[in-house]
């Protein structure tokens, strides 16, 4: 089974669905994923409304954002490896952190070549109050509609709004054997790790957590649910 996770920022396909991801490799999977922007704000951003950690941040904190963009690629570059993504199942839009909506046109045309025989796609939900999760939903929807994927399915992930999908249309994912390696991978992204709130999550979420929450859809199923 061929399945294209889409994340928003890098560490977002951790926080999304990495234990997921690590079931579906162990399986046999051919398992891709997409990082769409490229994290360049992170910093400034957390300057802006006190997320920053400034201990943890001191390396970059006097860094332009185009330097920090390519910190945070080579990271996602580091983890992906990492995680266990053939360098050919990577890829990376590379868009400017905040601004994918402006580049959903743009996403769209890139993201259809790499999902067009793909059996599942994996995305972040929508009506999300996060810009670009929100412009990654409308990316990777609209490319599976034009590409016409009628026989993929969707698996939804929540990050920064809740899985209100059906009980009948959610699938939980036990991960309670990789918590210990996704809390490792997490490592790998040290520029997130300069925000509060990433940090917390990572010490007290990754490491127990001990399932992964998806709602599941088909391609009939398309604006028919707050999530989808």
């Amino acid at each position: 089974m061929k399945i294209v996770v889409f994340a928003p920022h890098p560490d977002d396909e951790i926080f999304g669905c990495g234990g997921s991801i690590l079931k579906w490799m162990e399986e046999g999977h051919d398992v891709h994923v997409i990082y769409v922007t490229d994290n360049r704000v992170l910093i400034s951003w957390g300057l802006k409304y006190n997320q920053l950690l400034l201990e943890e941040a001191k390396d970059f904190i006097n860094l332009s954002e185009d330097e920090i963009a390519k910190i945070a690629l080579k990271e996602a570059i580091q983890v992906s490896k990492a995680f266990g993504f053939l360098k050919k199942n990577v890829y990376f839009f590379k868009f400017h952190d905040q601004d994918a909506m402006n580049n959903v046109d743009f996403g769209v045309i890139l993201a259809k070549e790499i999902i067009k025989d793909a059996d599942r796609i994996v995305l972040p939900s929508d009506n999300n109050n996060h810009v670009d999760h929100q412009a990654t939903h409308t990316i990777a929807k609209r490319a599976a509609k034009e590409a016409n994927l009628k026989n993929a399915e969707f698996y939804i992930y929540a990050l920064y709004n809740v899985l209100k999908a059906p009980k009948e249309k959610q699938i939980k994912i036990n991960v309670v054997q990789y918590q210990n390696k996704i809390y490792e991978l997490m490592k790998g992204y040290r520029t997130q790790l300069c925000l509060k709130d990433t940090k917390m999550g990572w010490e007290y979420a990754l490491k127990r957590k001990r399932s992964e929450r998806f709602g599941v859809f088909r391609f009939e199923d398309m604006n028919k649910f707050e999530n989808f």
